[in-house]
């Protein structure tokens, strides 16, 4: 059915950083559903930057974007990663979830389509195996899993072969056909030439334009355009950056695609000085609900945390630490104290490893089917998980060979309440350790080196400074140790939960004026 709806543009900007140049200044435009929309404009005008604004992936600064499907728009980003260490199969299913796609469904789709691009035989194949061709048309499967209503491309045809790309312009003509509304950018003016419904052109930028290259084993670029030519990492490096003026940006870039053989282009940005479709295709099945889109994108971010084994460093961390202090005999309340306080800075380790587990391209994936907020809720969320089931582990493998006494070793004290009290302290240092990592990691704070030490430094003065929640149910235990008495930590369980909730949900505000 064809929406009848608006996308527009009402005077949006975007700039980078609070003092930044503006990328984008008072852009208005009106697209009806079921356009073919052609954004055009020299390199660095902000053509990628509107693509995002459109898709969902980032959020204006100025002005506001309305009329975006959001429960059903697909973005394929200019680069896409090979990091991810998934199945291409295996990526495709999680990602066909996400968009609201039963898992069977997902799969056949995927099936579907890697036979369209001619890389069924790579299924099973790891996405980092692949060549960047290949990983190229991963990233146009999965935007084309679930039909989506509002299908955004940012030079998404670059990198495919020739079969490959008619089968991307048949893919788009059939998606206008059926009431879908596509917006890309391409440096081929022939690309879909006379088809577009809208054409938008971005302003050129004030600046000239900087283009990143791998060096191939062609003659080096002619001079005449280029302004400056720099290898970023000294002059034995086969990297080299160029730069030149906006408005011959586009022949420069034909120029060094078309050599023999090519340059591999890896960035461009504004430089700042320093066939129809196949009759077999499954159907689109109705979306699910919220709550299994929900559980769709916890299952992707536990599948990526748990493949890409960065959980290992904390887990590690965990179990050297605890087998220092914690032994078999000791007096029970005194060791899920430990064990208690121990969890707390690996639970913001924690957090730092899924916020930044996902690369910015695949994040943008996720977001333009989910929305910013919610892609970085699925981190969090993971974090959260995965600091939980460390914690309820570690407080019944010290609950099992800890003595049932206390300090003197000679009042009793119950297993089974000491386990509660034990779980429920876990509990507060996971939600603060939680809010910890939040404020103190991207989107928040962005900067590796400074986020890691604010991490540390924040963690340790949760556990120590006086009426923390984290402090009163540690004291807790170790008070109930040296009387005998177990006593649950409740008021610094809520407390801790209002204090994550807010942490948290300030990292998801910050998530949606992402920095690509």
């Amino acid at each position: 059915m064809r929406d009848t709806g608006l996308l527009r543009c009402d005077g949006v900007g975007r700039r980078y950083g609070l003092r930044g140049p503006w990328v984008l200044r008072d852009v208005t435009l009106e697209v009806p559903a079921g356009a073919l929309v052609r954004v055009q404009g020299v390199n660095g005008s902000g053509k990628s930057t509107l693509l995002r604004l459109l898709a969902g992936v980032d959020a204006p600064d100025a002005g506001r974007v309305t009329g975006r499907p959001a429960a059903s728009t697909a973005y394929v980003p200019e680069r896409f990663p090979a990091a991810l260490p998934f199945p291409v199969l295996r990526y495709l299913t999680h990602l066909g979830a996400v968009r609201g796609l039963p898992a069977a469904a997902a799969r056949a789709r995927a099936e579907h389509w890697l036979d369209r691009f001619g890389i069924g035989a790579y299924a099973r194949t790891p996405l980092d195996e692949l060549s960047k061709g290949t990983c190229q048309k991963v990233a146009v499967v999965q935007a084309l899993l679930a039909d989506p209503a509002l299908l955004v491309l940012d030079e998404a045809w670059t990198g495919l072969d020739t079969d490959a790309r008619g089968t991307l312009d048949a893919a788009v003509r059939a998606r206008v056909a059926a009431g879908g509304t596509v917006v890309f950018v391409d440096h081929d003016p022939r690309r879909l030439a006379g088809e577009a419904t809208v054409t938008v052109t971005v302003p050129a930028g004030a600046g000239p334009v900087a283009v990143d290259l791998t060096e191939a084993a062609a003659p080096p670029p002619a001079e005449g355009v280029v302004i400056e030519a720099v290898r970023p990492g000294g002059p034995e490096e086969s990297d080299l950056r160029l730069v030149v003026p906006a408005e011959e940006s586009d022949a420069a870039l034909r120029g060094l695609l078309g050599a023999d053989p090519p340059w591999h282009v890896t960035g461009v940005r504004t430089h700042t000085p320093a066939a129809a479709l196949a009759p077999d295709l499954p159907e689109v099945p109705a979306a699910t609900g919220v709550r299994q889109r929900a559980a769709a994108l916890l299952a992707y971010q536990a599948g990526l945390l748990a493949r890409s084994h960065r959980w290992l460093p904390p887990l590690l961390l965990y179990g050297a630490v605890m087998a220092i202090g914690v032994s078999g005999g000791q007096p029970v309340l005194g060791s899920l104290g430990y064990a208690a306080a121990l969890l707390l800075p690996v639970a913001a380790w924690m957090v730092r490893v899924c916020v930044g587990n996902e690369p910015p391209a695949a994040r943008a994936c996720v977001a333009s089917a989910v929305g910013s907020r919610q892609a970085q809720a699925g981190a969090l969320g993971s974090a959260v998980l995965a600091s939980a089931l460390l914690g309820a582990v570690g407080t019944g493998v010290v609950a099992a060979i800890s003595s049932a006494y206390s300090d003197d070793m000679r009042t009793a004290v119950p297993v089974g309440p000491a386990a509660v009290a034990g779980l429920l302290a876990a509990a507060v240092s996971v939600l603060l350790g939680t809010a910890v990592g939040a404020l103190t990691n991207p989107p928040l704070l962005r900067r590796g080196g400074w986020s890691l030490l604010a991490t540390g430094l924040a963690a340790g003065a949760v556990l120590i400074v006086s009426g923390s929640p984290a402090q009163a149910a540690v004291t807790g235990l170790v008070t109930g140790s040296r009387t005998g008495s177990v006593s649950y930590p409740v008021p610094a369980l809520v407390a801790a939960a209002v204090i994550a909730a807010a942490a948290c949900s300030l990292s998801l505000r910050a998530a949606r004026r992402t920095y690509p």
